[in-house]
This record gives C-alpha cells, structure tokens and sequence, in this order.
C-alpha cells in the first residue's frame, strides 16, 4: 500500500459528501469506513444506497466492530455498496446476492462486479531479486534456471540461476541447476506480488517448466502470504 498524499487525505475529510467513522483500541485506529450516500429515483421510490470508499481494517475485531455500525443502518438505507480488494468477502456475509436478482446458469448468483488491475510490472528482473536476497523464500531449497521474456523491455530479456538454500537466494554462475522455467514478464510480475501461484499458471500455459516434479517446489518458493493492496486512485 502506498501512503496517502495530502490530497487523497483532503479529499477524505474535506468533502462535505464524506463520512469517516473508525474503530480505536488503546489509543490506535485499528479500522475505519470513508462512505457517503447516494440517492437515486427508481420508479415510485428513492433509494438511499451507501456507498463505500475505503473500508481499512487491521483486525477480526475491527471488522466486527465497523460492520455493526453498518447493520445499524437497515432502516435508513436501501443498499451497501462495498468496493473491496477482499475476493473472498462472500464468506463474511450472509447473504452474497447483489440484488439483481440475476442467476448464470445453473444455480450461479450474481453477487459482485470484479475488475483487474494493470499496474505491477518488473522493469529489472535481475535488480529485483537482488533487493530481495534478505527475503525468506518459505524454506525451500532449490536451484532453477529462470528465462524471462519481455518483449517490451529488449534488456530485460534475462536468465538467471537462482539458487535458494533454506528459503535464503543468491545469484549464481552454473550450469548446473534442478529445474528451468520460462515465462513472461507480466505473469512474473503478478507471481512474485503474490496476485497469481505457480500451480495456476501452469494449469493455464503460462509457465514452461522442465521437470514437473518440481513443480511443488517452486509453488512453495514463490508463495506469498498476503496479496498485493492499493487503494490509491491513478
């Protein structure tokens, strides 16, 4: 996550449209909700949906905390629009029905609208495992020969051992190495930010390994904890 500028915290608190609500806990934010309230004209009624913006929490407790404020809205609006980063915010609730009422076939029903972002994208694959040689690649222990292919950027067309011991990586000269991947910058970019795994790409063609037998391993090396969050409009 990016730290908000001036004027994404202006736009926050000096919009007379925005409300701000938080969750505090000895002393500290552990949550809060930037919404406002959008009236609409739907035949012979007004529908008052709340719409929100940001909805930040670092806790179960928050979450449970900030959500009873919202259930306490029933009677006074229509709808809670949430736009979320959470794919699995489904399980949260209970009911995940959008409203519409539309179902895909068969029993499918229309719960959210979903979008993709574009913006990660590694302009030095070599640069970027380099800054991360103090990272703990999840214990594992493997050496595999990375190509990489990007054909916007001629110089970052690269191959690379990588050598992990114990979860810790270097950069080695060798011809010796226990497996060889190719794949495609974009698809590198979003399997080191944690957006994609190893296992999923393969599935789908877009990695080349050589021996699959490791693929277990590598799918252990790259896995990442938490995915990628922004919040910051571009």
């Amino acid at each position: 996550m990016f730290l908000k500028t001036q004027s994404e915290l202006s736009f926050i608190f000096n919009n007379p449209d925005n409300y701000v609500i938080a969750m505090e806990q000895e002393g500290t934010v552990q949550g809060y909700i930037a919404f406002s309230f959008n009236k609409q004209s739907d035949s012979n009624f007004m529908l008052n949906n709340l719409v929100i913006k940001e909805w930040i929490y670092e806790t179960p407790e928050a979450l449970l905390e900030l959500s009873t404020f919202l259930n306490s809205q029933a009677d006074q609006v229509t709808r809670i629009e949430w736009n979320t980063q959470e794919e699995n915010v489904h399980f949260f609730l209970e009911d995940v029905r959008n409203g519409t009422n539309h179902l895909i076939p068969s029993v499918y029903h229309a719960s959210a609208v979903s979008g993709v972002g574009l913006m990660y994208r590694i302009i030095n694959v070599k640069g970027f495992f380099d800054e991360l040689i103090t990272r703990n690649f999840n214990g594992v222990t493997l050496t595999f020969k990375l190509n990489v292919m990007d054909s916007l950027l001629a110089k970052n067309n690269q191959q690379l051992i990588v050598e992990a011991v114990n979860g810790t990586i270097k950069m080695i000269e060798s011809d010796s190495y226990d497996v060889e991947i190719t794949i495609d910058v974009a698809e590198l970019s979003s399997l080191v930010m944690g957006v994609v795994t190893v296992q999923e790409l393969f599935m789908l063609s877009r990695i080349q390994i050589s021996d699959n037998q490791y693929l277990q391993a590598l799918q252990q090396f790259f896995y990442v904890f938490e995915k990628p969050t922004c919040i910051s409009a571009f």
